[in-house]
């Protein structure tokens, strides 16, 4: 199972991620410990294209 978390892309926008299994990295590569989730923005529906990429190629 896979698990997503909400952190930003390269401009800084809130976008959606997929985890690595042990749940300290992103599918494109982000640390998450290095990134803090984004607080007071609305809510998104976008995702990071590069994690469902790798995602999409795993289940494959």
């Amino acid at each position: 199972m896979h698990e997503m978390w909400c952190g930003t892309d390269p401009s800084g926008e809130p976008v959606w991620h997929v985890l690595t299994a042990d749940k300290t990295s992103t599918l494109c590569g982000v640390d998450k410990e290095k990134q803090e989730e984004p607080s007071g923005r609305e809510p998104t529906d976008r995702h990071c294209f590069s994690c469902m990429k790798a995602f999409q190629a795993a289940l494959a």
